[in-house]
């Protein structure tokens, strides 16, 4: 499934995120100065936290240990 997505300058260290928008839908932000296989691999790793439902659990930490 798709979702709506943002291309966008971030800081280069910031590769992507997801977050909810106000209705609720999840949203995409890759970073525009990235290469656009980059922003492919971006893409297909937050589409995972969407599937696994990980931006709706307030515990989850991508970067503390529990992220596969």
């Amino acid at each position: 499934m798709e979702h709506r997505t943002i291309l966008t300058d971030l800081p280069t260290s910031v590769r992507g995120f997801v977050y909810q928008d106000d209705s609720g839908e999840p949203v995409i932000v890759l970073n525009a100065r990235l290469p656009r296989e980059q922003n492919r691999r971006t893409y297909d790793h937050e589409q995972k936290h969407i599937t696994r439902g990980d931006m709706y659990e307030p515990t989850y930490d991508e970067y503390g240990g529990n992220e596969t």
